[in-house]
């Protein structure tokens, strides 16, 4: 039942992917990060140590039941991976954020997941103070063009608008 719900979701993430046209504005602070270094949005630090591309996503320390982002023929996932730290007395909900990845000026939805404390297992929220490994991923084609960034929107207004955006410069940029 798990691994059917993940791959609905995977599948949905693929053809929003495909079928995405639309982007998203943010508001006052827009800012742009160069490959490796650690940046901050709503008292959420992240640190990026790794990219790469990978047939599975999946937690480092995996237990005998976890989530993890199955593989899809033809196609592999782009992430940043790295660690996060919430700063704020009170746990953040990751569906607060919105992530896009861009392609040579094309634009598509992308994901931010993160690991449990003990990097066991992918969760929705992250506790107060604690640090987790975070990843921003994306589908791409097999020996297709990788990302040139992601695109990171936090404080959302409504109607597609955010108060902030961070451009993540990726290695292949």
């Amino acid at each position: 039942m798990l691994r059917f719900k993940l791959s609905s979701v995977l599948l949905a993430l693929m053809l929003s992917i495909v079928l995405s046209g639309c982007s998203k504005t943010a508001g006052d602070t827009i800012e742009t990060v160069e490959n490796g270094q650690t940046f901050t949005m709503d008292q959420m630090s992240f640190t990026p140590e790794e990219e790469g591309s990978a047939a599975i996503i999946a937690p480092d320390s995996r237990v005998q039941y976890y989530n993890y982002y199955p593989e899809y023929d033809g196609y592999e996932y782009y992430f940043v991976k790295g660690t996060l730290k919430n700063e704020e007395d009170q746990k953040k909900e990751i569906s607060s954020y919105y992530v896009e990845s861009e392609t040579s000026g094309k634009r598509a939805d992308a994901k931010l997941i993160v690991t449990n404390e003990d990097k066991s297992d992918f969760v929705k929220g992250i506790e107060a103070h604690a640090e987790v490994d975070f990843f921003l991923i994306t589908f791409v084609e097999k020996g297709g063009d990788k990302p040139d960034s992601f695109r990171i929107f936090g404080g959302s207004k409504g109607d597609d608008t955010w108060e902030n955006e961070i451009q993540y410069r990726t290695e292949s940029e």
